[in-house]
């Protein structure tokens, strides 16, 4: 006799667990989170915290050679002094597409013995790319990626 209530017992649970807003039926939905996280003015106040120097940031707008992809919202260049002219530049990307065509670029000329060495100290960062020269030494370029990727 106790078997035949035991579907209704169980759908009375599952009402009262539904209707209280335990979850259980209806579990939280997670925080969307904006894909525009960080800007240019994060990543140099990143550099000078870790006492790294920078000269002549210049916004340049305008991507030139290779077919490299022209969506961003923004672009500084700008010096390292020890290789300057020479020193990198920061991409800043509004959309996921954005980002996504330029990890593409990346790595098609990483898998060409004719531009690898171009983009050697090129890293992304949630909505960023930081690209160095690669003039630059391997600890050198260590240093300005650590405080890139210590954004948050």
């Amino acid at each position: 006799m106790r078997q035949q209530y035991l579907p209704l017992v169980v759908l009375a649970i599952l009402a009262v667990f539904g209707a209280s807003g335990c979850g259980v039926l209806n579990p939280p939905q997670p925080t969307a989170v904006p894909f525009v996280q960080h800007n240019v003015e994060d990543v140099f106040n990143a550099f000078a915290r870790a006492g790294l120097q920078v000269q002549n940031p210049e916004q340049s707008m305008t991507v030139t050679g290779r077919g490299a992809p022209t969506g961003f919202s923004n672009r500084y260049l700008f010096e390292v002094p020890r290789i300057a002219p020479a020193g990198g530049q920061i991409i800043v990307f509004s959309t996921p597409d954005q980002l996504a065509a330029w990890q593409h670029y990346i790595d098609t000329l990483r898998s060409s013995a004719d531009t690898r060495r171009d983009v050697v100290f090129t890293y992304f960062k949630e909505n960023l790319m930081l690209q160095l020269s690669a003039n630059l030494t391997n600890d050198e370029a260590k240093g300005y990626a650590d405080a890139f990727n210590g954004l948050s």
